[in-house]
């Protein structure tokens, strides 16, 4: 089992040996993608199939058990998220949410879920926390995962945020003003009066992205003003608060499929 620690919660990949689980129940939501194969699930007095391209989604204090069914040469193995229920209260405004159906199709969500476990383990080897900038950048990925598996699935008992908070104007009038490193979501989310996640919720569907990604966005674009003006990598990564020029040669990049010192040089040429 390969574990992530974040939130008070846990993302995990789970390979059990017998290829299913005794009754058991957690505490947490248990948010779940198989990998291969077929499961057969008993909650509570309920039974289904479940397939590799849905989702399992449980309620803390729910009975589950399952077995499996895969090829000879393969074993189960499925991604596991544990949410605790104080992530939930602050996605729906503190209102009380059950997931009402306990499968969900949604394969482009479910290839976000994975490629985020994915980014997860490779930059956080277990035992060991990922890079702080980049994890941020993960967390915000999976909230808006959660988020959307509750639009889908759970009761209508929960509070949408307005799309067009105030809050959320003045907090991008912040952003805008300071791009000199990034922000803490904590910070703003005082500023804001939210919880972590219900801002993350707001800001994005206020605005198509979740606030830390906007914000290394917006990093990247005076970045790119920045060295068309033919000011030296080093120095424009300082400015902007990366921590180092390989931090920034990485998202710069990843954003713009070239690297910082090869746009700044064509910029050049092409003045």
């Amino acid at each position: 089992m390969h574990v992530t620690d974040w939130g008070g919660g846990q993302l995990t990949v789970v390979r059990p040996r017998s290829g299913g689980f005794p009754r058991h129940s957690h505490d947490e939501y248990v948010i779940s993608v198989n990998l291969c194969g077929l499961e057969r699930v008993r909650l509570d007095s309920a039974s289904f199939d479940v397939n590799p391209d849905e989702f399992t989604v449980y309620n803390p204090g729910q009975v589950q058990s399952c077995t499996t069914q895969v090829p000879p040469d393969a074993s189960f193995a499925a991604v596991s998220w544990y949410v605790p229920p104080t992530v939930v209260e602050s996605l729906t405004g503190d209102a009380p949410a059950d997931f009402e159906r306990p499968v969900v199709r949604s394969p482009h969500l479910r290839d976000e879920f994975l490629a985020v476990a994915r980014a997860f383990r490779e930059l956080a080897p277990e035992g060991h926390p990922p890079p702080a900038g980049s994890a941020v950048l993960i967390q915000e990925r999976l909230v808006l995962v959660l988020s959307q598996l509750l639009d889908l699935a759970a009761g209508r008992r929960m509070r949408a945020p307005e799309p067009a908070d105030a809050r959320i104007a003045t907090l991008l009038d912040r952003l805008r003003s300071d791009l000199s490193g990034a922000p803490r979501l904590a910070e703003l989310a005082d500023e804001a009066g939210m919880s972590r996640e219900h801002l993350i919720r707001t800001f994005t569907r206020a605005t198509g992205t979740p606030p830390y990604a906007w914000h290394l966005s917006a990093r990247l674009a005076e970045a790119r003003r920045r060295l068309r003006k033919g000011e030296p990598v080093a120095d424009v990564a300082h400015v902007l608060g990366f921590a180092d020029q390989a931090h920034f040669h990485r998202h710069f990049a990843a954003a713009y499929a070239i690297t910082p010192g090869r746009y700044r040089r064509l910029s050049q040429i092409n003045i």
